[in-house]
């Protein structure tokens, strides 16, 4: 009976109302039973928090690259990414742009820098031009005063430096560009018109500077200069001894010396003249006809011709007109237009010029005193 009892199934025993043990085991069975299974719980537990953890991580992760994406998306979209191209293009531009334009800025300092180290110097030296012709002219103005040619035409010298002076002056400080046009206008038409005429009176002069005559004129007047005690100037000389040269070949010519005395003279020209042809030269007095009371070169002619009228063609004259002679006016070789041009002016029909030399350093001065002369003449007449 006991086997059976201690053999038998613990389950019968714990529904045996009448075994105190069963009945505490099965209270405790029950206590068991009712109570809930803590380890599976802990284990579905942490399953579960596995679960949610790894659906939270999923899901954190899934969101976070779902974020992630959306803010790359956001920040850096394909359209973005064109914009960004499109500006780096546009900076690419704008710096080639800028790199363009400092190249052309520099090109254009370049060569304004070019201009400037041209323009600079080229105006330096035309000033240093201008300023040397200046000096010069002083030099000049000297040279004409210590000829003591009697003229005070050495201060037109002395003009000229000063209009260089401040022409060299108005080059170097732009002078002519402040001036209006109000101004300039007129000033570059009296200029012009100025040069045009000195040029024109040049050629004038420069065209009978080799007149020789005909042969075996009637007459041949001398126009006068400066004479010194005892001998003529040198200008005078070229002229005596062309005249003398004409006489020895011609020997049927008269010959007339006209000249007055000047302030600083010793005596009249005309007999200072008529002393060199005759002992210096050789020609017979009987042909030398002197005329001393002219102080121009109208008057030289005048009075010369009056001589002529006067004479009737009588003595050493070989002419088979007498109403009219043939006439040679003997002067320096810039002097024989202007001479021709007042005989004509006289009344002169038959007339030449006959063109002696004169000193090559004063040319200058005296062509450019005869265009003022020239000038003087056609104002007066």
């Amino acid at each position: 009976m006991m086997n059976e009892l201690q053999s038998g199934d613990p389950q019968d025993n714990r529904n045996d109302p009448h075994s105190t043990g069963s009945a505490a085991e099965t209270a405790s069975d029950t206590i068991a039973n009712n109570t809930p299974d803590t380890t599976s719980t802990n284990t579905a537990t942490g399953a579960s928090t596995d679960a949610a953890a790894t659906t939270s991580e999923y899901t954190n992760d899934t969101a976070t690259t779902a974020t992630t994406n959306a803010a790359a998306d956001t920040i850096i979209p394909d359209i973005p990414t064109s914009t960004t191209a499109l500006t780096g293009a546009s900076t690419d531009a704008k710096t080639t742009t800028t790199e363009s334009a400092n190249d052309t800025a520099t090109n254009a300092t370049a060569t304004n820098a070019t201009a400037t180290h041209i323009h600079f110097p080229l105006r330096q030296t035309a000033t240093a031009i201008v300023c040397i012709a200046a000096f010069a002219s002083l030099w000049y103005a000297r040279a004409v005063y210590n000829t003591h040619t009697g003229t005070s035409f050495w201060l037109f010298w002395v003009a000229l430096a000063l209009a260089l002076g401040v022409w060299a002056a108005a080059i170097w400080f732009h002078w002519w560009r402040a001036l209006p046009n109000a101004a300039r206008i007129p000033i570059g038409i009296v200029l012009c018109v100025a040069l045009c005429s000195f040029g024109m009176s040049q050629a004038a002069i420069v065209s009978h500077m080799r007149d020789e005559g005909n042969r075996n004129l009637d007459y041949i007047i001398v126009l006068g200069a400066q004479v010194y005690q005892g001998s003529p100037s040198l200008v005078l000389r070229y002229r005596l001894d062309k005249a003398a040269e004409y006489l020895r070949a011609n020997p049927g010519t008269t010959c007339i010396v006209s000249g007055g005395q000047g302030p600083n003279e010793p005596y009249a020209e005309a007999r200072g003249m008529a002393d060199y042809l005759e002992h210096d030269a050789g020609i017979d007095a009987s042909r030398i006809i002197e005329e001393p009371d002219s102080s121009t070169t109208v008057e030289n002619l005048r009075n010369s011709r009056a001589i002529i009228d006067s004479a009737n063609n009588t003595g050493s004259s070989t002419s088979s007109t007498v109403s009219e002679p043939s006439i040679g006016i003997v002067t320096n070789d810039f002097h024989v237009f202007r001479s021709l041009q007042i005989a004509h002016d006289q009344g002169y029909t038959d007339v030449r010029g006959i063109a002696a030399g004169s000193p090559r350093d004063m040319l200058l001065n005296n062509m450019v005193r005869e265009s003022f002369a020239e000038a003087k003449y056609l104002i007066k007449r």
